[in-house]
């Protein structure tokens, strides 16, 4: 973490049958403007006729050597701080089902298109030792990853965790990807639950998409880390969890 895109390329399959080529205008059009935004050039790209649409962006940048953080290194003493609601992923697919309100929607687009390049600023200025995105293996999959690298704790704080209002009822609609059951399945050593809550337990396993960042950085920074995260535009922000010892990889949700 820590790198600065620099050049883009569009990477798109479109079922040409199905859909009209107006759409893909939009869709590249999209990609181009976020593209821009991150400081990224847009230097072409591949579209293939295919069944299903897919779309993104093959992306190259540069890092400094010295100032980048990797997904593991998370030492004792530290706190987590996440920088975007979970739940993108119940949210997505009650939309495919028609099950979320057109109140909710806004508020999903916003956070699924809001850059993770201000989180990343912050992560890197207050010391953060490790740095992950939160996308398909969910909150607590990518957690795993930070707690392996050094073989140290994780306690999370589920109350402490923030997530959409919606998804709770969701979740009790049975409303769920495929990847939060490949995610259960393989958190099963790797997490210890002291909640009750299901619906909280579904919500940290559940795949993310364009979530935020969640990171460890020295507590003595972490009130000064969140009021910057508030004053830009990571409103969210929250410290969710605390890294407390070096004993064995693991994971404990409260």
């Amino acid at each position: 973490m820590g790198g600065v895109p620099k050049t883009a390329l569009n990477i798109t399959c479109w079922p040409k049958a199905d859909l009209d080529l107006s759409i893909l205008g939009d869709i590249i059009q999209g990609g181009t403007e976020k593209a821009i935004e991150a400081g990224a050039a847009l230097v072409g790209g591949h579209t293939v006729d295919a069944p299903e649409l897919m779309y993104g962006l093959s992306v190259t940048g540069i890092v400094h050597p010295e100032k980048f953080v990797r997904n593991y290194g998370a030492c004792p003493g530290e706190v987590l701080i996440l920088t975007k609601n979970l739940g993108i992923g119940i949210l997505t697919t009650g939309l495919k089902f028609d099950k979320i309100s057109d109140a909710v929607l806004p508020q999903l687009v916003e956070s699924m298109t809001r850059l993770n390049a201000s989180a990343a600023s912050v992560m890197l200025k207050y010391g953060a030792s490790a740095c992950t995105d939160v996308t398909g293996y969910g909150l607590l999959g990518h957690a795993s990853e930070m707690a392996a690298g050094n073989d140290v704790r994780l306690k999370i704080d589920s109350g402490a965790v923030p997530y959409f209002a919606d998804a709770p009822a969701l979740v009790a609609q049975d409303t769920y990807t495929q990847a939060y059951l490949a995610n259960m399945t393989f958190l099963a050593d790797k997490v210890t639950f002291h909640t009750d809550s299901d619906a909280m337990r579904h919500i940290l396993m559940e795949a993310e998409t364009s979530g935020g960042l969640l990171f460890s950085l020295p507590a003595e920074n972490a009130d000064a880390a969140i009021a910057e995260l508030h004053a830009t535009d990571c409103p969210e922000a929250a410290v969710i969890g605390e890294v407390v010892g070096t004993d064995t990889a693991h994971i404990e949700v409260f």
